[in-house]
């Protein structure tokens, strides 16, 4: 049995759903998913003292993705550098062909919902997902529709 099968089971606060893929953090790491030429094409390179994170992940639009393994794979490094909170030491970042390597997070179509999924606790799930949508300018029946979306 493998690592990943051993942890398949395992919640990693990474979005799993229908259509599932898989990305190994290992070396050598493998491609999953779609092309470069519309959705995501990346090659994820984050050096953090000892530890190095080496992935390449591509998915077609509407790709549901998974990122499983064990605790320190580098998981959520990978979603940070998706989204732009940690910077690549390497590689590429492109999503529906336009580079994303240098562009800041707040410029990003990509979010992160960490596994404490409520940015203000006070408010309602919808609500805190609709946050994002008001703060670039969108009305608040606008912002709730999309966050429903």
């Amino acid at each position: 049995m493998t690592d990943t099968e051993k942890n398949a089971g395992k919640s990693t606060g990474t979005s799993i759903g229908k259509n599932a893929a898989q990305a190994s953090t290992a070396a050598g790491a493998q491609a999953v998913g779609g092309g470069p030429d519309g959705g995501l094409d990346a090659r994820l390179v984050v050096e953090r003292g000892g530890f190095r994170l080496d992935v390449a992940l591509t998915a077609a639009p509407g790709d549901v993705v998974a990122l499983l393994g064990p605790n320190g794979a580098g998981k959520t490094t990978a979603l940070r550098a998706l989204a732009g909170l940690v910077p690549l030491s390497d590689g590429h970042l492109r999503l529906d062909g336009a580079e994303l390597d240098r562009t800041p997070p707040e410029s990003r179509p990509v979010g992160v919902v960490f596994q404490d999924y409520l940015l203000f606790p006070h408010l309602t799930a919808l609500d805190n997902v609709a946050f994002g949508p008001r703060c670039r300018g969108a009305t608040k029946a606008q912002a709730r529709t999309q966050a429903a979306a």
